[in-house]
């Protein structure tokens, strides 16, 4: 990042501290800007020239009008680059690495999560650009905009976990428009998330901070930046915040083969209004929801599931909450965003009551519930809630769900989670464990499988024995929670 565009014409800095404040966050200096209650927050990762600069303290006030919690960190720790010619840009460049800065961000991450915010972004300048374009590959946020990005490559973007946008000058010499293109095309390889990649014509690096406020064409190009950058983190992030549960790209990797002639040795049946695929014996008084992914109640590997869990005298019960429209990766018409909308974990749990009421009908005496993903989520939302007769849960790698959804569950609850996934770090998940635990009338369980990632157990490859040896000891440990509850 040592190319002159990145340190020409820096601003005088300023003290103002404008209408937010500063506060240390996460163990970090930072300004911080917006509604305190909001749920939706904003990373602001600063240039060389940190984060006191106007223009970025001004840009950040103004889209925290927008509802939006917007922090913005001094990674640099008051040590910031310096135009004396004695100053050592190297050893600089090798103390402020966009690696350590990426890690940096982590703890305040965490510290806005704790505060109840469920959907964060992060948007990187210059330097702040690489910075936000690895934590886009960490699954530590929902989306990401780097702004004219300093040093960024082809295996930083090949990591990329979340929707993001590159926003990028005709006129850099770091990030030129061929190589910025590149990357896109390399972004639109990648269907599981979303990207979007523009160059603004006649622009130099740097020029949504640097501008000349007295230049009306500057400042109409930087502000041109400014509307799209909050546009996408309004639309990603609103899509995010309503239906949050789906937002690590990893609940939409490795769909099933809905074609592969597994059918399992059910039937499908209509109960409580849904259609299901319902399995075991039928006079049992002991019964099974399992709620899906977001691939649907006719992956093999979960009816399968359904079969085997059966065979230890269960009534098993597979709805069909997504009714036909499952997740479509192969159709590249697919409106991910308008399927999201139309498929939210509270109206997943709202049609789930019915069955309940359903199989009391038919004579079951106690029912568990168990979710995969989007319907990990769902089953927590109905071991919430208190109109139905639920004797257990089982949570099997969710989606992100707030903490104080947590602390509401009612019932014994298992959750069973993977080493590598997006949505919880095992730190996340030993955090949960904690809370859990803290309820002594509540008993819990948590678990963190080494070696598997998200969604591991239902989207395993029947020709991996690892694979499936990992899937079986959760399905073991979940089956053995419903026996122990489930009576």
């Amino acid at each position: 990042m040592a190319e002159s565009a990145c340190l020409e014409n820096p601003k005088i800095t300023s003290l103002i501290s404008r209408v937010g404040s500063l506060q240390e966050l996460g163990g970090v200096r930072c300004y911080i800007t917006g509604s305190d209650n909001s749920k939706r927050a904003l990373i602001f990762v600063s240039t060389v020239v940190g984060f006191e600069l106007p223009s970025l303290r001004e840009l950040a006030d103004k889209v925290a009008a927008a509802g939006f919690l917007v922090v913005v960190p001094d990674l640099l720790y008051g040590d910031y680059f310096s135009y004396d010619p004695q100053f050592d840009r190297e050893g600089w460049l090798k103390k402020h690495g966009e690696a350590k800065g990426c890690e940096d961000t982590k703890p305040i991450i965490a510290a806005l999560e704790s505060r109840g915010v469920t959907a964060i972004g992060a948007a990187g300048f210059c330097w702040g650009g690489g910075v936000v374009t690895r934590l886009a590959g960490s699954g530590n946020i929902q989306a990401a905009v780097a702004l004219h990005p300093a040093r960024i490559t082809h295996d930083d973007i090949n990591e990329v976990k979340v929707p993001i946008a590159l926003l990028g000058a005709e006129v850099d010499q770091f990030l030129p428009p061929e190589q910025l293109k590149q990357l896109g095309e390399k972004l639109a390889s990648k269907p599981e998330f979303e990207s979007y990649v523009k160059i603004y014509p006649g622009v130099a690096h740097g020029w949504t901070l640097k501008y000349n406020v007295e230049d009306e064409s500057a400042v109409r190009s930087a502000e041109e930046a400014h509307q799209e950058m909050l546009d996408w983190f309004t639309n990603v992030l609103s899509e995010t915040n309503a239906v949050q549960e789906m937002s690590s790209p990893q609940c939409f990797e490795n769909p099933p083969n809905l074609n592969s002639g597994v059918h399992g040795s059910g039937n499908i049946q209509e109960l409580g209004g849904v259609k299901s695929y319902v399995t075991g014996p039928h006079d049992s008084k002991l019964a099974l929801i399992l709620i899906s992914d977001v691939f649907g109640y006719e992956a093999p590997n979960l009816r399968k599931l359904a079969d085997k869990v059966a065979a230890a005298g269960f009534l098993v019960v597979v709805p069909d909450l997504l009714y036909g429209d499952y997740f479509d990766l192969e159709n590249p018409q697919f409106d991910r965003a308008a399927w999201l909308r139309a498929h939210g974990t509270d109206k997943g749990c709202e049609d789930a009551k019915p069955l309940f009421s359903a199989l009391k009908s038919k004579g079951v005496t106690a029912i568990g519930a168990a979710g995969f993903c989007w319907g990990g989520v769902v089953v927590v939302k109905l071991a919430n809630s208190s109109d139905i007769d639920m004797k257990a849960a089982v949570i099997l790698h969710p989606g992100p769900i707030p903490d104080d959804e947590y602390s509401e569950i009612k019932v014994p609850v298992a959750l069973l989670m993977a080493e590598n996934d997006n949505c919880y770090t095992p730190e996340k998940a030993k955090q949960i464990g904690e809370m859990l635990s803290a309820k002594p009338e509540l008993e819990s369980f948590v678990k963190i499988y080494p070696g598997v990632s998200h969604g591991w157990t239902v989207k395993y490859k029947v020709d991996d024995e690892g694979a499936v040896k990992s899937a079986e000891e959760a399905h073991h440990d979940m089956l053995n929670w419903f026996i122990h509850h489930v009576k």
